[in-house]
């Protein structure tokens, strides 16, 4: 039976993935219920980032057995990050342009250059807000999940 190469790529875009896709799901239930506007419900997407490179680090210990080092945490972290940023700000400049600035228009406050500065400046800060942040998360995360006497289980 071939047996399955465990990388921190794979882990950290499936669980980027994830992450994204419940940020997505996140964004759309405050615009269903009409919270689109309050920009401090927005600090919500930062929480559902931590827990998503928490449960890729925890899923990458698990699959490499409960050994973990930590560079290989940090790298998890990193792609969790990226891949859901991408996902997210995707999705957010789509619905920006489709749905006449679901998503930017809290963050707009001039309008003399139009609404594609807006859209654009907000997507590269969630680009840039999961790049950084994802690793530095890991980076906290790791200084649990890097104990090799951490079970995954309640035993």
């Amino acid at each position: 039976m071939e047996q399955r190469r465990i990388t921190v790529q794979k882990t950290g875009t499936y669980i980027g993935l994830m992450t994204g896709i419940a940020a997505i799901a996140y964004h759309l239930l405050l615009i269903l219920t009409g919270l689109s506007d309050v920009t401090s419900l927005h600090f919500l997407t930062g929480v559902i980032l931590v827990v998503g490179v928490c449960l890729a680090i925890k899923r990458h210990k698990a699959l490499k057995n409960g050994y973990i080092n930590y560079l290989e945490g940090i790298g998890v972290g990193f792609m969790v990050g990226l891949v859901s940023a991408v996902v997210y700000t995707i999705a957010q400049v789509l619905g920006d342009y489709l749905f006449n600035m679901a998503y930017s228009y809290p963050y707009a406050v001039d309008e003399s250059y139009g609404d594609e500065p807006a859209i654009w400046i907000v997507a590269t800060t969630w680009i840039i807000f999961g790049v950084v942040l994802g690793p530095f998360i890991a980076y906290l995360a790791m200084q649990y999940f890097k104990r090799p006497d951490h079970k995954m289980t309640t035993d």
